[in-house]
């Protein structure tokens, strides 16, 4: 055999033929290279439809892809095994073991095709099937040879595995439906992985020629070539038995459907800044985010008759910042409400629903405690008089009081002693990106709503507050990725904010709540714009934040819209849905924060005067402790009639008596509403000592304020200001000369000399006046 070999070896023409034929082959291999380069795969033609997934992989929407068409990419996790048998077993058995091209079938076909004298039998193999629905061509004896030629460069460039994937995103379906999944989902409303062995079959014979067999339409001709391919499986073997009789009598009853429209202004944000993604994968609970739409569908129906027409809502799982329920309206298709419009992701006025942030700034700063006491008083702040949401006064009440009543005088005067700035920079550190563009309109009516914010940034904070002041921008989507943590609030700030809120006894507590008993354990805060165009209610516990706006999208106002009657039953429900028996042990006691005993008069450290205590919570090293002095010692004659200090004290004669050391806004609030109190007596009118630790306050006019003065019209301004309790009587100066003398309850009122300054061609003076008044107190 040897000798036999090396004889045939040695043939000059033996040897002469191998190497023409490894030249060949070489040249072959050269020439396909040069052409792989020159003619790519047009495989960037291909686009799928982006598909935005729930966190279980539950379709909430989809789009089209870039070439119209509904080509939803299944991935090899979400394809069954049976559905690769099916079709390797139809189209090609031996995928796995040709180069892309099958000689023997490819010889057959060429045989045929010559004689019949057209192509009757194209050999394709699933590769050259790939290549043709990438670039789909008439049936030619060019266009095969170039489907082969492509076929060879998808087994040059990719995989079997991704050949056949690109194979099931590419089969027709009918219409612009493309791919096992679009048909799975559109015509079956399933997804892939849960076809039966029968669902299987069907899809398996619709590509071959899609118009006669049309889903929904011909489902009879679809049975019958089904039950065919069924038999076909049970003679080879390639099902369960019990599978293929069970696919037999199964009936069929595909019909084209809508793509799914769950969370559609979620989807459609997400899809606006990831459209060249295939899959958007979100956090978002499938069965969660349906039943927060429900319940929000049948929640409007009751406020309807208040000419109330929508909602939106946000839910989110505090531990990792995932949003799991996003609802921007009460019905995307009601294009009368403008439905479409994104309520959680809308510019509004969020109304007292930012105070909370304000008070733990506050409480970081050391500036108040809970107990703390704030004055609930008219005042004007250059010209700014805020007033309580029922346009009364209340006079002392303490920070936790302020908070839960949701009382405006106090918070805008805190905010008065804070920098603005700062509270602002709290608030964008805090998620709230939309108040950076606003920030030259802000002043301190901020506090009360005076912006604009998004209901999502509004739940971003106050997750900030469920995480013991950390923030963490909302996770929308699983491949997000991690951002650093921001500390906007103290952990022991946190608390007392979130311990004041979880008060029940306060004004928002809607009268008309079905059933207290299941009221949620959480912390929650309420917000009523101006006019009364939208309602907030934020609530929160360890687990959850739910946030709530209710309002119109058109801006219209209604008398009954404000968070307490029309947001918080609307949060409270959807709350319960997530943690109905949940109690108040979540709420967890800081292990720096103190405990205190302060006076009840003013929040502060108590004296020897102070019989009212209460105890408070203070952060050591940070909250002040400061010495209470509700009280004062006064010296006056036995009659009370004069008071004294040390210049003037006598040596004989006089008394020691306590007096409330009342503030000047407290006691223009006595005298304004005729509430009476117990006056310090009039200094000694002959004590020698100028007093310049008690200055009065100017309320009217306000300094820095022009006035226009109006040609023919009365321009009378009011003179008003608040001074100390010892003080009885006012002396007006109007630019150094003396005006009028009056007692300090009372306001006057003067009218500025109308000359001709600055005077334009109306008639119309302005002037600048409050900055020239002096004052003088005995």
């Amino acid at each position: 055999m040897a000798n036999l070999l090396k004889h045939i070896a040695l043939k000059p023409g033996i040897k002469k033929a191998a190497i023409m034929f490894v030249v060949i082959c070489i040249g072959f291999c050269c020439l396909f290279v040069l052409l792989d380069k020159l003619f790519p795969l047009p495989i960037d033609r291909l686009s799928y439809s982006t598909v935005v997934e729930s966190s279980d992989g539950s379709v909430l929407s989809a789009y089209l892809s870039k070439d119209d068409k509904w080509r939803i990419k299944i991935e090899q996790k979400d394809t069954p095994d049976g559905l690769k048998k099916a079709f390797l077993f139809k189209e090609d058995k031996h995928f796995y073991h040709h180069f892309g091209i099958n000689p023997i079938a490819a010889v057959r076909a060429l045989f045929q095709d010559i004689l019949r004298r057209k192509v009757v039998s194209g050999a394709s193999t699933i590769t050259m099937q790939v290549a043709r629905m990438l670039s789909p061509e008439s049936r030619t004896f060019t266009h095969k040879f170039k489907e082969m030629f492509r076929a060879l460069q998808l087994e040059r460039h990719y995989s079997k595995e991704q050949i056949l994937e690109m194979y099931f995103n590419l089969l027709p379906y009918g219409g612009n439906v493309e791919g096992i999944k679009a048909a799975s989902i559109i015509y079956l409303h399933k997804e892939p992985i849960n076809l039966s062995t029968a669902e299987i079959a069907m899809l398996m014979i619709v590509p071959n020629n899609p118009n006669h067999y049309k889903l929904g339409i011909n489902n009879p001709k679809i049975i019958a070539a089904r039950n065919k391919w069924l038999e076909r499986f049970s003679t080879a073997h390639l099902f369960p038995e019990k599978a293929i009789q069970q696919g037999l009598t199964e009936p069929l009853s595909a019909k084209r459907a809508e793509i799914p429209r769950i969370a559609p202004h979620l989807c459609n944000l997400l899809y606006s800044k990831m459209k060249d993604q295939a899959y958007i994968k979100t956090n978002i609970d499938f069965n969660g985010q349906k039943r927060a739409q429900q319940i929000i569908a049948e929640y409007m129906h009751k406020l309807t008759m208040w000419n109330i027409t929508n909602a939106a809502t946000i839910i989110i799982r505090n531990k990792d910042h995932a949003v799991l329920s996003y609802v921007g309206s009460a019905d995307f298709n009601d294009f009368e409400h403008q439905g479409q419009v994104d309520g959680a992701n809308a510019l509004r006025s969020p109304g007292s629903a930012l105070k909370p942030f304000l008070y733990a700034i506050a409480f970081d700063k050391g500036l108040v405690t809970p107990k703390s006491i704030l004055y609930d008083v008219p005042t004007n702040f250059n010209g700014y008089q805020p007033q309580d949401y029922d346009r009364t006064y209340r006079g002392k009440v303490s920070v936790e009081d302020a908070l839960l009543n949701s009382l405006n005088v106090p918070a805008v005067s805190l905010l008065s002693k804070m920098d603005l700035a700062s509270y602002i920079n709290v608030l964008e550190n805090g998620g709230c990106h939309s108040l950076t563009k606003q920030e030259k309109k802000l002043g301190l009516s901020l506090v009360l709503g005076g912006c604009g914010i998004k209901l999502q940034e509004l739940a971003g904070l106050y997750v900030a507050l469920a995480n013991d002041g950390k923030y963490s921008p909302l996770r929308f989507t699983k491949n997000e990725p991690d951002i650093r943590t921001v500390q906007i609030f103290s952990g022991d700030a946190s608390f007392m904010i979130s311990h004041i809120l979880t008060e029940m006894v306060r004004y928002d507590v809607p009268a008309n709540m079905d059933d207290a008993m299941h009221f949620p354990k959480i912390a929650w805060k309420t917000g009523t714009s101006y006019g009364h165009h939208d309602g907030w209610c934020v609530g929160y516990d360890d687990k959850y934040t739910v946030a709530v706006w209710v309002g119109n999208f058109n801006d219209a106002e209604s008398p009954e819209l404000n968070g307490a009657a029309c947001a918080v039953p609307l949060m409270t429900q959807i709350f319960n849905t997530l943690s109905m028996y949940n109690d108040f042990n979540w709420l967890k006691f800081p292990p720096h924060l103190g405990t205190r005993w302060v006076c009840a008069e003013t929040g502060k450290v108590p004296n020897n005067w102070c019989t009212n205590q209460v105890i408070d919570y203070y952060i050591p090293g940070i909250s002040s402790t400061e010495t209470c002095d509700h009280m004062q010692m006064v010296y006056t004659d036995p009659k009370e009639k004069y008071s004294y200090c040390k210049s003037c004290l006598p040596k004989a004669g006089y008394v020691e008596k306590l007096y409330h050391s009342y503030s000047s806004e407290m006691i223009n609030y006595f005298d304004m509403y005729h509430i009476p109190y117990k006056k310090v007596p009039e200094h000694n009118p002959d004590c020698p000592r100028v007093y310049k630790d008690k200055l009065l306050t100017i309320q009217s006019p306000v300094n820095g304020t022009e006035y226009i003065l109006m040609k023919k019209e009365s321009n009378n301004i009011m003179l008003k200001c608040n001074a100390g309790n010892d003080v009885s009587m006012i002396y007006w100066y109007i630019n150094d000369k003396f005006y009028e003398k009056t007692k300090p309850e009372k306001s006057i009122f003067f009218t500025p000399d109308n000359k001709r300054e600055n005077q334009d061609q109306q008639g119309d003076v302005s002037r600048r006046i409050g900055k020239y008044f002096r004052f003088h107190n005995c």
